[in-house]
Parts: C-alpha cells; sequence; structure tokens
C-alpha cells in the first residue's frame, strides 16, 4: 500500500528545500554582480575598426542623446555606460564591468592602464571630488572632448564641464579630471556580433565565448608581436619612472624661485599635491588663471615643483603650468573673479584698488567685496568707478561687503535699472546713501540681511 499522504508530504518538502536553494542561489548571484549590462539595448549605428580605443568612442558617440530608461538601467549608470562600451569593442579584460565609479577606477589601473597626463582618444576620464572621491566617469573622444553617460541624464559629449548638486566642479577646483589609459593591448576579449544586439545578455556571452574559443589560434600570433610591442615599451617605462624617481627624491627647494604666479592651464584647474612629483596624492585643483603665492621651488625648468597653498591646503605644483606674475602697481587692472580693478596705491603688500568694472553680462547679482587675496597681496577696495556697471544687464541687486568705500565716481550705477537695490553694511548706510546720491543714481539703498 501507498502512503498517499506521506509520499505527497515529502514531495513537498523536496520542493520547499530546491526552491530555497534556487531564491539563495538568485540572491547570491544578484549580490555578486551589481553592474548592469544593457549592451542588448545600444544602438548598432556604428562601425568597428579593430583599434579597441577607435572602437569605444565610435561605439559611445552612436548612442548619443539616449537616456536611461532607453537603455534600461536603473542605477546611477555612468560607469554602467563604459563598461558596455567596452564590452561591445571587445575590451572587457582591460575595462572589466564595474557599476561603481571608484571600484572602475582601481579595476582598470588592476588590467594593466595607467594614469596619463594628457589624454587621447579611447581613455577614460574620471572626476575626482576632493569632498565625496571619485563622482563620474567618461570616455575621451579626443584630447578636449569626452562621451558621457548619465550626463544631464543622457549620453551627451562633454568639453570639460562638470559641476554637481552640491556646488562642486571643475571651475572651482573642487572636483579633477584624472586621465587613465586602459590596457587596450592586452586586451582579448572578442567583440560581440552586432547583428545579435536584440539578443539577451546572457546570449551575447554565450557568443562571445564561442568566438574567443575560435580566434584563440589567430590571436596567439597578436599575442606574440604586442608581448614584443609591450615588452620593449616597459622597459622605456622603467626607465622614464627610474630617472623620474630619481628626480623626485633629488629635488632640493630653495627661496630663489619665490614669488606669485598665475595658473597657465590651458582650460582645467591645475592639480595641488601633498608631494612633489606626478605620484603626489592630490589634494584640490586650483583654477586656471588663478594667481598663487609661491615660497619656495625646486628650480624653474618644466619638470621642478614649487610650495604654495590655496583655501588653507599647501602642497605642491608643477612649475610647467606656472607663469610669473609682476608685482602690482599704480594704474594696473587686476581681474578677480567677476570684476576689474584698477590699482590706486600699493604699500608693502597692501594694496588699496577702485572697483573698475563688472565682466559678467548674464549676472542678475553682484557682489563688491571688501577685499580679497592675489597671490601675496591683499587688496581692499576703496572705491568704485564711473560706469562699473555699464556692461551688467540686469541686475537686481548690487551688494557693497567693503567698509572701506571713500568715493563713488559719478554715474558709477548709471547702467542700472531704477529698481536695482543697492545693499550697503549697517554701519555705513548713511554714509553710503550719501556718497551714492551724489554719484547721480536713484536707486533704493538698504542695509545688508
Amino acid at each position: 500500500m501507498i502512503d498517499r499522504y506521506g509520499f505527497v508530504k515529502r514531495i513537498k518538502r523536496l520542493l520547499a528545500i530546491s526552491c530555497a536553494v534556487a531564491v539563495g542561489f538568485s540572491q547570491a548571484m544578484t549580490l555578486a554582480d551589481a553592474t548592469e549590462s544593457r549592451s542588448s539595448s545600444y544602438s548598432s549605428m556604428y562601425i568597428r575598426t579593430g583599434d579597441k580605443a577607435t572602437d569605444m568612442v565610435n561605439i559611445a558617440l552612436a548612442q548619443q542623446g539616449r537616456t536611461k530608461a532607453d537603455f534600461g538601467y536603473t542605477e546611477s549608470w555612468c560607469a554602467d555606460f563604459v563598461c558596455d562600451c567596452a564590452a561591445l569593442a571587445g575590451a572587457s579584460d582591460a575595462v572589466p564591468f564595474n557599476g561603481k565609479v571608484s571600484s572602475l577606477y582601481n579595476s582598470v589601473i588592476a588590467a594593466g592602464g595607467g594614469e596619463v597626463s594628457s589624454p587621447e582618444k579611447g581613455d577614460l576620464v574620471f572626476y575626482y571630488c576632493t569632498v565625496d572621491g571619485f563622482v563620474h566617469v567618461g570616455i575621451m573622444a579626443d584630447q578636449t572632448r569626452s562621451i558621457e553617460g548619465n550626463y544631464t541624464s543622457k549620453v551627451t559629449v562633454v568639453s570639460g564641464v562638470y559641476k554637481d548638486t552640491h556646488g562642486h566642479s571643475l571651475a572651482n577646483g573642487t572636483v579633477m579630471r584624472r586621465f587613465v589609459r586602459p590596457a587596450y593591448n592586452g586586451a582579448v576579449t572578442p567583440a560581440p556580433d552586432t547583428d545579435k544586439n536584440n539578443t539577451d545578455d546572457n546570449s551575447n556571452k554565450n557568443n562571445s565565448d564561442k568566438k574567443a574559443d575560435n580566434s584563440k589560434k589567430d590571436n596567439s600570433s597578436k599575442k606574440d608581436t604586442d608581448k614584443k610591442d609591450n615588452s620593449s615599451k616597459k622597459d622605456t617605462d622603467k626607465k622614464d619612472n627610474s630617472s623620474k624617481k630619481d628626480t623626485d627624491k633629488k629635488l632640493v627647494f630653495s627661496k630663489k624661485g619665490a614669488g606669485d604666479y598665475q595658473i597657465a592651464t590651458e582650460s582645467t584647474p591645475l592639480t595641488l599635491r601633498k608631494t612633489p612629483g606626478k605620484s603626489g596624492i592630490p589634494l584640490i585643483g586650483i583654477p586656471k588663471d588663478m594667481v598663487i603665492a609661491v615660497t619656495k621651488t625646486s628650480g624653474s625648468k618644466s619638470d621642478d615643483w614649487a610650495y604654495t597653498s590655496y583655501k588653507g591646503i599647501k602642497g605642491y605644483v608643477s612649475m610647467d603650468f606656472l607663469k610669473r606674475v609682476k608685482a602690482p602697481k599704480k594704474g594696473d587692472s587686476i581681474a578677480y573673479e567677476d570684476a576689474l580693478y584698477s590699482v590706486i596705491s600699493v604699500s608693502g603688500k597692501k594694496v588699496k584698488a577702485a572697483y573698475k568694472k563688472n565682466t559678467d553680462a548674464k549676472a542678475t547679482s553682484a557682489v563688491i567685496p571688501d577685499s580679497f587675496i592675489r597671490g601675496s597681496y591683499t587688496y581692499t577696495i576703496t572705491s568704485i568707478s564711473s560706469k562699473a556697471f555699464s556692461a551688467s544687464g540686469k541686475l537686481d541687486s548690487v551688494e557693497i561687503k567693503s567698509e572701506s568705500i571713500t568715493s563713488i565716481s559719478k554715474n558709477a550705477f548709471k547702467s542700472l535699472d531704477k529698481k536695482t537695490i543697492i545693499k550697503v553694511p549697517e554701519k555705513k548706510l548713511s554714509k553710503y546713501k550719501k556718497l551714492i546720491k551724489r554719484s547721480g543714481a536713484k536707486l533704493e539703498v538698504s542695509k545688508k540681511a
């Protein structure tokens, strides 16, 4: 006799165990691979050349304007985008799959890639924030432009611009670009068949595996060639690195080159490093055209280094991107942030200056500071020049922070709309009202909130 109840009970128990194992396996697979690959949803309107760096760019450019929803990503996807382009270019060995920007940086370096100072087509650009660490990544289309996923929520071609919701940006030096050249020559993962881009991720993987087996013989000769090329390159790199290390060790600093220097990079901020040398840990970026005070240098050549500070952070910058600035003298025009200033007098390291002209035509507000530091000199604003706001367009307000204003020239505020409000320090309200009235302005003057 068959115990039907017992048989059914055993079957239910086996099914329950099987389900538990299946669920556990599914969860383990999900946790092990957090990167979302959506290469099967990519547009195939691109040409593969066989050069992985070029193919990375061609594939990325073909996706311009496409959004998160178009691909099917459900997470922040800038790193996923780079990895999927690498998969389609057959370069996953050089750019391993990883959905986290910091981990992707580490994995590309571990795969044989390295940081470079001058980017080329196919290099990766990592955005490093001095507050939040690695925050974004893209693919360099050439030496200046990059193609980035999840930039303004879509795939966009970018020209050296980045700013997040916290105000961190390339422009103010809180974000720096770090260029990495993947080891494309060492990548052996074959590119998937573009005719099958509409299949799911697993079928793409199987097709790639099959193609990899078939192409092993063909790649063997290429590997031998690449090994020879890479060996000679490694030997050269070793020599370069050894000489670089020796140079770093032998650096001797003195006050001989001390003085004020302007940051002379082409567009991006100059990296301030903890120690001299390209291997020094990045601390913060100093914006282009900013003037800094250098207290000592190792020399004046392009491979020398200078010691300085920016926003209270001390470190070293390359002399290759510094331009010596002369000491200010009476009558000089000095640019600082969104305005021009005219030097009235110089006494030691203290300068009296006039607010000469607002240079931001798109601004809706303007600020006249009490003072600012430029290099080793402190500039105190003591007057406002005639037609100071002639190029300002429409300003809702002008805030005078300086408490040292002794004169305001006639027509200083002539170009402003009648509804523009002038805000002044509370203890200077009475005095500044008189000066503003004498300048001919009929504007509302109020104390700062």
